[in-house]
């Protein structure tokens, strides 16, 4: 009502004039009308930008924000799933980095940026699998190692070589079979093509990795059991270490008359403790773990090319923390497991250990595996425990028990070996080869096979 008896004033007081300003007005707003209509016609929908003008849009998300955007069409989902926005995450994913050369040749296949991050978060909750693929009836020490195509297994005095399945299961048929020791094998390590085992014979042994052709056997070479193997120098070099309190150093030459190799004691290194486990790096630095018992330092330190003593360490622990594993993350730092219940993190720079992990329960770890990034798994005395730590913090994330040979009461095992690579851990007991699958594929329909 106000509005008409505004517009009868209006036109009272104005008369044509009003109607003229009125005029002008409504063809202003009718061209205004007009331009919006033409800027909405002209305006650039999201899923009209270019891929590169996405990806640098899509990098300022968050993953769950990520995630969303990649159901909206299949075009966001390539654009979302491209390994440039998950790069930097990737690096840190734990286990799965694959940014160490040892540890990427053990992966049965190298994963886009987005698995890795899938698959680093699959190991900080412990989202697994677990099957049972391998059973005993009698009770061993075995030991592992771990190539992209094959798992092998040391059961008593015969190494047996099990194909990997594409998911990384276990293959239920061996394709190697190795004999040679007369007794258990202590030790062995698969490198350069060649298994060379230590055993409790005395005796050392090695054959081709690929033909399963028998290399050479070098009996009674120590006094003792030989509970410590290593190859350095891309084949050329064999360490061994002995209860006898020896590590010898072997090089190793090609016979030509019977056209076979053969090795040859370069070096022989009075310790004067038990040896435990041997350990070389890349700069000829070899190092030696010990029952660091009598006074003796747990950890010493040799120069692999003439054989001498270049460090101690481990003085000011405790009278038997001996060293029984260890594993080299760069040319000045490795892990080091035994008796104490510590893992610890050695740098030869300061002379001593920067890190360390205590087992809470009070048990020896025996040994232990490594992405050599951020990932230590490790392997307790008791139990069938399986402590995962991430490296960067002090705090393990979670344990896993391994599943005995048979169930009940009393049926427990240490854990004797392991080995990982970015989506599997393979854990053995005395009586039985567990596998953990952190790809999301359910391996508790595989087979178990009884030797």
């Amino acid at each position: 009502t106000k509005l008409i008896l505004l517009d009868s004033l209006l036109q009272e007081s104005y008369g044509l004039r009003y109607y003229v300003v009125l005029q002008q007005i409504n063809v202003k707003y009718q061209k205004s009308k007009a331009m919006k209509l033409k800027l909405l016609s002209m305006s650039i929908s999201l899923d009209s930008l270019p891929t590169d003008v996405l990806l640098t849009l899509f990098k300022y998300l968050d993953r769950p924000s990520l995630g969303s955007v990649a159901q909206v069409c299949s075009r966001f989902r390539d654009i979302s799933y491209s390994d440039c926005l998950w790069i930097e995450a990737s690096r840190k994913a734990l286990a799965s980095n694959q940014l160490d050369p040892a540890s990427l040749s053990r992966s049965q296949k190298i994963f886009s940026a987005r698995d890795k991050v899938r698959l680093g978060k699959a190991w900080i909750k412990g989202d697994t699998y677990e099957s049972l693929v391998v059973v005993q009836n009698t009770k061993f020490m075995p030991r592992l190692q771990l190539e992209a195509k094959r798992l092998w297994v040391a059961w008593g005095n015969r190494i047996w070589c099990h194909p990997r399945l594409p998911d990384g299961g276990i293959a239920k048929t061996t394709s190697r079979l190795l004999r040679g020791h007369a007794d258990d094998s202590s030790k062995f390590v698969v490198s350069d093509g060649m298994v060379v085992s230590g055993g409790q014979d005395r005796s050392l042994c090695a054959w081709n990795a690929d033909s399963g052709r028998f290399l050479f056997a070098k009996r009674y070479c120590h006094g003792g059991e030989i509970s410590a193997v290593d190859v350095t120098a891309r084949g050329a070099v064999i360490i061994t270490g002995s209860r006898d309190k020896n590590v010898l150093v072997w090089n190793i030459r090609e016979d030509p008359d019977r056209d076979a190799l053969h090795p040859v004691e370069v070096h022989s290194i009075w310790v004067e403790d038990r040896v435990w486990s041997v350990a070389a790096n890349d700069l000829g630095l070899l190092a030696v773990g010990t029952a660091g018992t009598g006074g003796v330092p747990p950890l010493r330190l040799y120069d692999l090319a003439s054989g001498t003593n270049v460090l101690d360490m481990g003085t000011e622990l405790k009278n038997g923390a001996g060293m029984l594993d260890m594993a080299w993350l760069s040319s000045s730092t490795f892990l080091a497991c035994g008796y104490d219940t510590f893992t610890r993190l050695w740098d030869t720079r300061c002379r001593t250990y920067v890190r360390s992990w205590e087992e809470p329960y009070d048990d020896s770890v025996y040994c232990l595996a490594t992405d050599k990034v951020n990932c230590l798994v490790t392997g307790t005395a008791r139990s069938g425990r399986v402590r995962i730590w991430d490296m960067r913090s002090s705090g393990f994330l979670y344990m896993k028990h391994a599943s005995p040979a048979r169930q009940g009461y009393g049926q427990t095992s240490p854990v004797y070996s392991m080995a990982m690579d970015a989506a599997n851990l393979y854990v053995a007991l005395d009586q039985s080869l567990n596998h953990f699958g952190f790809s999301g594929q359910d391996h508790k329909r595989q087979r178990r096979r009884r030797f």
